[in-house]
């Protein structure tokens, strides 16, 4: 699998289906197990977090997906389900058509994955490093989406920028407490 990762820019004219986002987020990112802590609840999930404190949340802006309607939704990891914040709206619209720019796309992304990090969950044991952690966590996790996405044989991309405010926007967010730090396409693979 690792010698077979790479960034795939192209989807199938089929969309992804539920069943398989629905695996994808299972093997990426579920909770395995929670441990309640007097100062910190920390759990295990299938990509390593420092301190197991996972302050990474994803949201998934859905444009096409078989049997899931278009709009944005948050990915409960203890239920591992898919909780709707809203359907399509200009400002999750805005968000798929950035994410396209960004990564040179012709056509709109079929998944945007935004990784959003609460910050504070990890700041109060990493104090002046809980930021280099916070970003080492999403590169972790990146490669986690990666790999599973490519032993499924889908179409995976990691991108570099993305809208901070825009995302805050779109999902009703206060930008400083839960704010935007990765974006991850994922489609269907062409043939």
């Amino acid at each position: 699998v690792l010698e077979e990762r790479r960034s795939i820019r192209e989807y199938g004219e089929r969309p992804i289906t539920d069943r398989q986002l629905g695996e994808f987020l299972y093997r990426s990112a579920r909770l395995k197990e929670l441990r309640k802590m007097e100062v910190q609840d920390v759990s295990r999930r299938p990509y390593p977090g420092g301190g197991a404190i996972y302050e990474l949340e994803l949201y998934v802006n859905v444009r096409c997906c078989e049997n899931i309607p278009s709009g944005l939704y948050h990915y409960c990891p203890e239920k591992h389900r898919l909780e709707k914040i809203c359907g399509p709206t200009e400002a999750a619209d805005a968000l798929l058509k950035d994410a396209a720019s960004s990564a040179g796309l012709t056509e709109t992304p079929q998944i945007l994955i935004t990784i959003a990090a609460r910050f504070q969950r990890l700041s109060w044991k990493y104090e002046s490093m809980a930021y280099s952690a916070l970003l080492k966590n999403v590169g972790v996790l990146y490669q986690t989406m990666y790999l599973v996405a490519t032993a499924m044989d889908l179409a995976p991309c990691a991108l570099g920028g993305g809208n901070s405010d825009l995302f805050a926007q779109a999902a009703g967010l206060d930008y400083y407490a839960e704010t935007s730090v990765g974006e991850f396409l994922l489609g269907s693979k062409r043939a």
